[in-house]
């Protein structure tokens, strides 16, 4: 079985870099709709087992009713949230994760099968970002094979991780996968983008002007 791996942060705490832009309530809207996004995504793969790991009720709640395998973390960051996920996915058996962010509103099902059918060949896949040489995707066979190291430069550090064990590891560049949404340059880069079907996260955006 191979499992994906949805992480999602709690939608009152969530893109905290458009605070000049946005207001929380908004900012939180913008969060549930990229999950919502996010959750169609996972829905167009459904040849991957996913789970979806959050400290957010709300969260955990809406993808148990999609179906989804649910994890409640305690909200120490990111990198603990993935390690927990990752040690009950491979108590359920599974023999390889896929990782993918939960505010990458161009991703589509294409993306995540290209990034799963590199990993045919390579132990360690690692989708750059956008910005700051951060990972936006990430392939693990055995899911526990590296510790997730996400966060700024996170892809040196995985492509690192992966040297040192002497595993073999891609380096796969996905465009739509790359664009995340954290800063009002990545709204406009998103919004220039062409659409590649619906998407809750541009409805949204797109009633406002991307001016601070």
């Amino acid at each position: 079985m191979d499992a994906g791996l949805l992480p999602v942060k709690r939608f009152d705490r969530a893109k905290g870099r458009l605070s000049g832009w946005m207001d929380p309530d908004e900012r939180a809207a913008l969060a549930l709709a990229l999950f919502e996004d996010a959750l169609e995504l996972c829905s167009s793969t459904p040849w991957l087992r996913w789970w979806v790991v959050s400290d957010d009720g709300e969260v955990l709640t809406a993808a148990a009713d999609r179906g989804f395998e649910t994890i409640e973390d305690e909200g120490t960051g990111l990198n603990d949230a993935l390690k927990l996920a990752i040690t009950s996915i491979v108590n359920h058996g599974a023999d390889s994760v896929t990782v993918i962010p939960s505010d990458v509103p161009l991703a589509y099902e294409e993306d995540v099968r290209d990034l799963v059918d590199t990993g045919a060949t390579s132990d360690v896949v690692v989708v750059p970002s956008d910005d700051d040489g951060g990972t936006n995707g990430l392939y693990l066979k055995p899911p526990d094979l590296l510790a997730p190291r996400f966060g700024s430069a996170s892809l040196k550090a995985h492509v690192d991780a992966a040297a040192d064990r002497h595993l073999r590891c891609s380096i796969l560049a996905l465009p739509r996968l790359a664009l995340d949404i954290d800063t009002i340059e990545d709204v406009e880069a998103f919004l220039e983008r062409p659409a590649y079907g619906p998407s809750r996260t541009r409805d949204l955006l797109t009633k406002r002007p991307t001016t601070t």
